[in-house]
């Protein structure tokens, strides 16, 4: 069986404020909580009924040194692409306004995490059927 890709690690300052970002904009919730004693907690979106999830993003706190890219994450509408932009606006976090990106690319918008990690939202980029 091949590799499975399955977690990526940010590093975030901030525990608490990392996950009301994350539960916010992306609609992820802990999985697994570190907290009080550890330093990770595990987010994933809406608990299925067939088994764990397939991806988690932890958060891990410690200090941020370096950023990645970009996360991507896939929106069923384009709408709910322009609500996340406004949002990031009123909250003074918009980093790229919403635009059509066409082919691979779609609608897409970032925001940034409370740590300056670049957040992607698409509507219309075509991972199924790769």
């Amino acid at each position: 069986m091949p590799a499975r890709w399955t977690h990526v690690v940010v590093k975030v300052a901030d525990l608490e404020r990392s996950i009301a970002f994350y539960r916010l904009f992306c609609g992820l919730d802990v999985v697994r909580d570190g907290r009080p004693g550890g330093h990770t907690v595990w987010l994933a979106p809406a608990a299925r009924s067939d088994g764990p999830p397939e991806f988690v993003l932890v958060l891990y706190l410690t200090r941020v040194d370096f950023r990645l890219d970009h996360l991507g994450f896939q929106c069923d509408a384009r709408a709910e692409v322009d609500r996340i932009a406004a949002e990031g606006a009123r909250l003074g976090i918009l980093a790229e306004p919403p635009f059509d990106g066409g082919g691979d690319i779609g609608y897409v918008t970032m925001v940034r995490d409370p740590d300056g990690h670049l957040v992607e939202f698409t509507f219309g980029q075509p991972i199924r059927g790769l």
